[in-house]
């Protein structure tokens, strides 16, 4: 931010010097450094007021969405349209518009337009692509990535994006046709049970010393993943969990890797292990509901499994269910007499009013000193006296 601030300072001199060519050049510098500097954008848009207004639209949009006036900036981008019809850079900008204000159908007709004006473009390929499976348009997102292979034949990219595409609607036969990378490639052929072709991919995978540099641990947990998948697809249970211990070393535990669990367990008829597995898939993908009935279909496999009792009673809780939490609460603090549990329902009949069971559950109730009450006691009889003495 500092070399921001010092731009600035620079700017401000070459246009007290009356230097604007070179003011223009420094504050695009700035919005280089950072695109949200309103005070760049602005300096821009007032520079190119009366020297070249296609520029002068252009960075006003800018202006409005540096203030998130989305539907303003793009009115000035069609105004800078207007007086440059072809301009690659202002289509460009109105798609992006048309796309964060989801506008899906304008923003595919400018990005087909930026698809016929420069041929070498990446961009509007991926754009649209990913414009046409938010319409849940698969189709059309295979369309496009034809296109673009056949603009860049040399360029495996969108091969795979191909062979992705045809994987999500499982044509397995026309993904396993086009698709260059290697780890799709056996993912591909383990989903199409394909196993002993995939092991050849996997072992050449395997033997690759570059595999496990550090720079590839992401390619590494990916390794460990298909791998899992081929043990289970060849009911090799414990090989297949041993693999997606080492895939949750790398990755961290998340949603792939509890699935994975939960699918080997249910495979190996561990009713317990396979509910207990699903429940945390679904807690991390925020499906709370039924993260709630697989954890208690975990429970009637094993009433005294403290680690499911404990997730009950906080789903509960996130959920609002304040006594359906409590009792899961219960079931622990039943177990071992579990200080946390016991400090909850401690706190919990303690607001609740009900002092004899915030006691029981170790909650420290404070109460008044014998000469205290007395005292009170003793004020309070003087009342009822002058109370019935009244005429």
């Amino acid at each position: 931010m500092a070399d921001v601030q010092s731009l600035h300072h620079q700017a401000n001199e070459e246009l007290i010097n009356g230097n604007e060519e070179k003011a223009i050049e420094i504050y695009k510098k700035i919005v280089e450094l950072s695109p949200a500097d309103e005070i760049a954008h602005s300096q821009l848009m007032d520079l190119y007021l009366e020297r070249d207004k296609f520029m002068y639209y252009m960075t006003r949009a800018n202006v409005n969405v540096v203030q998130y006036k989305y539907e303003h900036a793009i009115n000035d981008v069609k105004k800078a349209l207007n007086l440059e019809s072809d301009s690659k850079e202002a289509i460009k900008k109105l798609a992006r518009l048309y796309k964060i204000t989801n506008k899906n159908l304008r923003a595919i007709d400018e990005f087909l337009k930026l698809t016929e004006l420069d041929k070498e473009d990446k961009e509007p390929y991926h754009e649209l692509i990913d414009l046409y499976l938010k319409e849940n348009s698969e189709e059309s997102a295979i369309g496009i990535a034809k296109k673009a292979i056949a603009n860049f034949e040399d360029n495996n990219e969108f091969k795979n994006i191909l062979a992705n595409l045809y994987f999500k609607l499982n044509d397995y036969k026309n993904a396993l046709e086009v698709v260059q990378d290697e780890f799709l490639k056996a993912k591909i052929l383990l989903q199409d049970e394909q196993n002993d072709k995939a092991k050849e991919i996997l072992d050449r995978l395997k033997d690759d010393s570059d595999l496990y540099k550090e720079a590839n641990k992401e390619k590494l947990a990916s390794y460990y993943l298909l791998e899992a998948q081929y043990f289970y697809n060849t009911n090799s249970n414990e090989e297949a969990l041993n693999s997606v211990q080492k895939y949750a070393d790398i990755a961290s535990p998340n949603a792939v890797a509890f699935q994975m669990r939960a699918l080997i367990y249910e495979q190996m008829g561990d009713e317990f292990k396979s509910s207990y597995y699903w429940g945390y898939c679904y807690k991390h993908q925020k499906r709370f509901d039924e993260a709630i009935v697989e954890f208690t279909h975990a429970h009637n496999a094993k009433p005294d499994d403290k680690n499911t009792l404990i997730e009950l009673a906080n789903l509960y809780a996130n959920n609002g269910e304040k006594f359906a939490s409590m009792e899961y609460w219960k079931k622990v603090y039943e177990i071992d007499k579990d200080k946390r549990a016991g400090q909850i329902l401690g706190d919990f009949y303690y607001e609740q009013g009900d002092l004899r069971l915030a006691e029981y559950y170790g909650k420290t109730i404070e109460k008044k000193s014998q000469k205290e009450a007395a005292y009170e006691d003793e004020g309070l009889l003087e009342k009822i006296i002058k109370l019935f003495s009244k005429k």
